[in-house]
């Protein structure tokens, strides 16, 4: 229990270490980098237990209400919160791009917890999901080669026998960030899913969420336009692609076509990076609800992210908050969990002289308020008004 209670320490030193291979700065403690592995090991067996309970779609409800099942799962989704729990005092995790993770996958914990205790099982399952979502939100910033030095031998335990389809053991690699694995099991689940697709219909969520999860890992993780174009041309044309799908597709790779000269190593300025591909989408908000820059998005994400990991103090920080907020409430409707909301918290708690304290605010503002607005009108929660008015008076 106490090396497990470390859990997401390690995570920071495997992306701290990845990030300062790259950029200027102090390298992490060698007896650190072999403290993450060995702790990363014997979390992932932990982890390992509550596996067929996420991606089983079929028979997870059988599971689920078989009494030993409950305890075991429990037991290990308690062993995993105390691990978050134990990490709130580690500095590394007071960092604005963590910050959010960390709050939310504690509550999330409880909440799944309680929901298998009360027997709601299908809201248990996908509390489980989302717990895997926020995960991947962290994970999908970091490369392969940090995930195999992370997790070592563990990861070669699971084979895709335990998975009850590719498009599940797929999810799974890239959870783990097996990133090239990932791909070829999505690419088996994207042919499996158009044997039987109607060009006619909606895409089916395997076809949908395969081909998305490989966009996000040549864009947002590795950054390949040329692969992530490869692909999609691979598929767009094929007979029982659906309509609506290839649209989407269209728009990906309309988007990817303007990044082929981009070289996100040559980032030298991120204002200018801002400046030229996010600062103009402030008037575009209908494309980003359409998806047509969801390319852009998923690349400034991984640009965002990794800048505000390693200057976590910087004078940027509140702006690059705001726009990882911006790209956070678009992707998660598809690609990952999110932390939207979490940001421009963090954006105004954290910075709240900085003036885009009061855009974060007005943009949190609007989300509440289109969130509980319907035919009938507008009906905030009394607890979101509260939360509401807390947040304004920090402002100054």
């Amino acid at each position: 229990m106490q090396l497990k209670s470390v859990l997401v320490l390690s995570l920071a030193l495997t992306y701290s270490a990845f990030i300062m291979a790259q950029q200027p700065g102090p390298a992490p403690k060698p007896e650190e980098i072999v403290a993450a592995k060995t702790v990363m090991n014997n979390v992932y067996d932990s982890f390992v237990n509550i596996i067929p309970y996420v991606y089983a779609d079929k028979n997870a409800a059988d599971l689920l209400k078989d009494s030993a099942n409950q305890k075991a799962l429990i037991k290990n989704l308690t062993e995993i919160s105390h691990a978050f729990q134990g990490a709130k005092h580690v500095e590394f995790f007071q960092k604005p791009g963590f910050r959010p993770s960390l709050e939310t996958i504690n509550t999330h914990l409880d909440e799944t917890i309680n929901s298998i205790k009360s027997q709601n099982f299908v809201f248990a399952q996908s509390r489980l999901k989302a717990v895997t979502a926020l995960c991947v939100s962290c994970h999908s910033a970091l490369p392969e080669s940090i995930s195999q030095n992370a997790f070592g031998d563990a990861l070669n335990k699971e084979k895709r026998g335990k998975f009850e389809s590719d498009f599940a053991y797929a999810n799974y690699l890239y959870l783990v960030r097996r990133f090239s694995e990932a791909d070829f099991y999505f690419e088996l689940a994207i042919k499996a899913a158009l044997e039987k697709a109607d060009a006619q219909m909606m895409p089916d969520h395997e076809l949908s969420g395969s081909l998305r999860r490989v966009l996000s890992i040549y864009t947002k993780i590795t950054f390949n336009p040329d692969k992530a174009e490869a692909i999609l041309k691979k598929y767009i044309d094929h007979k029982n692609m659906p309509k609506a799908m290839k649209e989407i597709m269209a728009g990906w790779l309309k988007n990817l076509s303007e990044w082929k000269k981009f070289d996100p190593r040559k980032v030298k300025s991120v204002t200018s990076f801002v400046d030229k591909y996010l600062a103009p989408l402030e008037s575009k908000r209908d494309q980003l609800a359409m998806g047509q820059k969801d390319v852009t998005l998923l690349i400034s994400a991984g640009v965002l992210s990794k800048y505000l990991t390693d200057h976590p103090q910087g004078k940027m920080t509140p702006e690059i908050l705001y726009w990882l907020s911006i790209a956070e409430r678009r992707l998660s409707t598809s690609y990952f969990f999110s932390l939207s909301d979490l940001y421009l918290k963090d954006c105004i708690t954290l910075y709240p002289k900085s003036a885009w304290a009061k855009k974060c605010y007005q943009e949190y503002e609007d989300n509440i308020t289109f969130g509980f607005s319907g035919s009938k009108g507008t009906d905030i929660p009394s607890e979101e008004k509260k939360e509401l008015e807390r947040l304004k008076k920090v402002l100054k």
